[in-house]
């Protein structure tokens, strides 16, 4: 494993409201560049402990593309969380289909959110995913394998494969909500071959949740007549450990984004509810209760010892198990630099100076230090 990562280029941006920001960044991961951007709300503070929303955009689109397109921003900007626009390798998810993207996209969002933990301080217990299209598939995929990460997701104009309903074991109950136009000519609402239908995908859910109350529905009222399509709500209760299974479903809605400005016509775009809002109003109501936040083993490791600090060819870390320890290295902006068994040592003549970050696990517990470049 390479000791050295070329960074990419970090460029700021002035996005909607004062003072708040769009970061362009990114770094290597699993041999790959890989790129983000990430919003920040008006006047951001670390300290805040803000939630992360990761927004998925859809087959051959970007993430600036979805950014624009979804308008979630602005609701970042009013509801105070920082929502991530990863770009997917050949615009595209891994979701497990022949000819689709073959990069570890899991092992890429786990990175960005260790990294924006230490960067901008997020909470761990309120991270999120949403997507569209193939975005949703992947933000299912966040779903049956990391619910230890994941607090809730939403899909719209998204589903599951065939496969990955069948081989989905979710590590503990998910709220899950899917938008969803019954007339949506790229994935179909009844399912096609190789994916499920959206019925099938709630009931699964609904099942996992251990659902066991009644089945709440309503309608959304038509205030826009002329949009050509109308919507519905369906919402699965009395489900484990808080969660819901909610279906919004969009009358001769396609393959659309509801509230946005319909771009790209694929369908009609319902404009009687903004898909953005509810799904930060989904989000909202749920968390992941960590270790750390009920008294479980993440406190810090002090005999770990990092040295010599500062430092300049090379870096060492002296108190950790080689064989259960991992370690990993960000920079002063919260990218990954370096990742794997503190033991080895770590080569750092190439690295720029300035400030890192050095996390080092080991038997659930977690110590990190401050060390700096000369």
């Amino acid at each position: 494993m390479s000791h050295s990562i070329k960074l990419l280029a970090i460029l700021f941006f002035a996005a909607f409201g004062a003072n708040a920001q769009t970061i362009t960044g990114g770094f290597v991961h699993d041999g790959i560049s890989r790129n983000y951007r990430l919003h920040l709300p008006p006047n951001f503070d670390a300290g805040e402990k803000l939630p992360l929303v990761f927004n998925l955009h859809g087959y051959t689109s970007t993430g600036q593309q979805q950014e624009l397109y979804s308008g979630m921003n602005a609701v970042a900007d009013t509801a105070r969380f920082l929502v991530c626009y990863p770009d997917g390798i050949g615009n595209a998810w891994n979701i497990g289909v022949a000819g689709g993207s073959t990069a570890d996209d899991l092992g890429f969002i786990a990175s960005m959110i260790d990294s924006f933990s230490l960067q901008y301080g997020i909470d761990l217990e309120r991270v999120y995913s949403c997507g569209m299209s193939n975005g949703g598939f992947l933000s299912y995929r966040l779903a049956c394998e990391m619910g230890d990460r994941i607090a809730a997701i939403a899909s719209v104009t998204g589903s599951m494969t065939t496969a990955m309903l069948d081989g989905c074991v979710p590590l503990r109950p998910m709220p899950v909500l899917e938008i969803h136009g019954n007339a949506d000519p790229v994935v179909a609402f009844n399912g096609a071959t190789g994916i499920a239908s959206v019925a099938d995908v709630t009931a699964f859910w609904a099942a996992q949740n251990n659902c066991g109350g009644p089945i709440a529905s309503g309608n959304f009222p038509d205030t826009a007549p002329n949009d050509q399509a109308t919507a519905s709500f369906s919402i699965h209760t009395g489900c484990e450990e808080g969660t819901e299974v909610a279906l919004t479903t969009i009358d001769n809605g396609g393959h659309t984004w509801p509230g946005a400005f319909p771009t790209v016509v694929f369908g009609a775009t319902c404009q009687d509810f903004n898909a953005s809002v509810e799904i930060w109003n989904f989000f909202n109501r749920f968390k992941l209760e960590l270790p750390s936040a009920t008294g479980g083993a993440t406190s810090e490791l002090p005999e770990i010892m990092v040295f010599p600090n500062p430092f300049s060819d090379e870096l060492n870390i002296d108190g950790a198990d080689g064989t259960s320890a991992t370690a990993r290295v960000f920079d002063g902006l919260g990218r990954l630099v370096w990742s794997g068994n503190p033991a080895e040592g770590l080569r750092t003549a190439d690295w720029p100076t300035g400030l890192y970050f050095m996390e080092v696990k080991m038997g659930g517990q977690v110590s990190v230090r401050k060390v700096v470049k000369r």
